[in-house]
């Protein structure tokens, strides 16, 4: 068994490689380009086509990332779509009274709608039968 030797340890450090080669490696020589190019409101697509172009191949997301990280841009948050809401009527229903019962909402075949699409008079969710509205079975 050999003993350990610290100057051989040490050399291997010295000339010891990560296996994946550091980020923004390739594209820190173009730095000075990217900004300039930022500066002139030169989207990422461009500024990657630019790059790709003149033998430094690379994508859009890379140079957005590489903007974001090492330029320090402010990453603006992403729009998100209003959600639709559901017209809720304000007004109370006067057929519904203690001493009279609710009327029933309009079947399909009444609507003519039979294809089950939904109306606006309808509310969101599961339809779920109201028991005290079905008919007794006859045996």
């Amino acid at each position: 068994m050999t003993s350990f030797d610290p100057a051989s340890v040490r050399q291997a450090v010295a000339e010891f490689t990560p296996r994946r080669p550091e980020k923004f490696q390739d594209l820190m020589p173009a730095k000075d380009v990217i900004v300039e190019l930022r500066q002139k409101r030169a989207s990422y697509r461009a500024i990657a086509e630019l790059l790709t172009q003149h033998c430094l191949p690379t994508s859009k997301t890379a140079i957005a990332v590489f903007c974001h990280e090492v330029l320090g841009e402010i990453v603006r948050p992403r729009r998100r779509p209003g959600r639709k809401r559901p017209v809720i009527p304000t007004t109370a229903n006067p057929a519904s009274t203690p001493e009279q019962p609710a009327a029933a909402p309009p079947s399909a075949e009444q609507t003519g709608n039979g294809n089950g699409d939904d109306t606006p008079s309808r509310s969101r969710g599961p339809r779920i039968a109201q028991v005290r509205m079905l008919k007794p079975q006859t045996p």
